[in-house]
């Protein structure tokens, strides 16, 4: 947990092989919480052997793992079962979580601020991808131009729209978050056209931003979770690499920032491992594995 007021620059010290402890003293997590791209997943989109057995060592010793993500539960749920951890899913970057075979939205956006949005990003960024998801499916701003689509296929991972249409139109069921696919600008750029509205905006991507309530965040959802468990925080670890992964960072008690991370995240992380093509989460893992059989000679 980054302590407030302690300088970014001092963060996060890097891992060295030792199995690290947690505020609580515990030399093992009780709940383990994991990003999905960037993280979990390599560039080919695959759990590998080795995290899926770092995961089910861990799990085997008490630990509960966690997938904690911005993507919707369609595209979730099917890397979730890569690794056995389809009871607790933290979707949408906290704004939904899947638990006890019940979606739970935690917080919908309010339907006057995004439609505002929506005018603000479409003033904003003229050739920009807008889309909408909700409790029902996800929704298109407007057909998309003959021809590739370019980044706008992103949006498209796990089936197409349940409808194309101005979105204003599409908001009466539960809208969850906003994204924009630009090319143009990154997000960041975007989400200064939001700044006096009550959103949470961030990015996982450099093309796209995604526009929440504005108390949703994986750290919240997860902060969530944890009190209807009886876990505090410093008996947590989080791993991610990305903008929307900071708040869980920084909330967890152990905050773990994969060495492709980007500035936000490794800002608010305590530790650093190896990247996600190098196995960083397996790595730590595996070190609390070793310290729990060690401990049983």
């Amino acid at each position: 947990m980054v302590t407030p007021g302690a300088s970014a620059a001092s963060r996060p010290e890097p891992f060295t092989g030792q199995p690290p402890r947690l505020p609580s003293g515990a030399k093992l997590p009780r709940v383990i919480a994991v990003d999905i791209d960037g993280t979990l997943l390599g560039p080919e989109k695959v759990v590998t052997a080795r995290t899926r057995a770092a995961i089910d060592a861990v799990r085997s010793l008490g630990a509960h793992v966690v997938v904690a993500t911005g993507r919707p539960l369609r595209t979730a749920l099917p890397v979730a079962e890569q690794i056995a951890a389809t009871s607790t899913i933290v979707a949408y970057n906290g704004a939904a979580i899947w638990h006890a075979q019940r979606f739970q939205l935690l917080r919908a956006l309010d339907l006057g601020v995004a439609q505002a949005a929506v005018e603000r990003l479409r003033a904003a960024a003229p050739g920009a991808t807008l889309a909408l998801e909700t409790s029902r499916g996800w929704y298109l701003d407007a057909e998309l131009p003959a021809g590739d689509p370019g980044n706008a296929a992103h949006l498209f991972r796990g089936g197409p729209p349940v409808a194309i249409g101005p979105l204003e139109g599409f908001m009466d069921g539960g809208p969850i978050k906003l994204l924009a696919v630009y090319d143009d600008a990154h997000p960041s750029a975007l989400a200064e056209s939001l700044n006096d509205l009550e959103l949470y905006t961030t990015w996982s991507l450099p093309f796209l931003l995604e526009v929440h309530h504005p108390l949703v965040n994986k750290g919240a959802a997860l902060a969530h979770l944890c009190e209807e468990w009886q876990v505090e925080p410093s008996e947590v670890a989080a791993f991610g690499d990305q903008h929307n992964d900071s708040a869980m960072l920084a909330w967890a008690g152990l905050g773990v920032a994969m060495g492709n991370s980007e500035p936000e995240a490794l800002a608010a992380a305590d530790l650093v491992t190896a990247s996600n093509v190098e196995d960083g989460v397996a790595l730590v893992l595996e070190s609390w594995v070793r310290a729990s059989a060690e401990a049983a000679v």
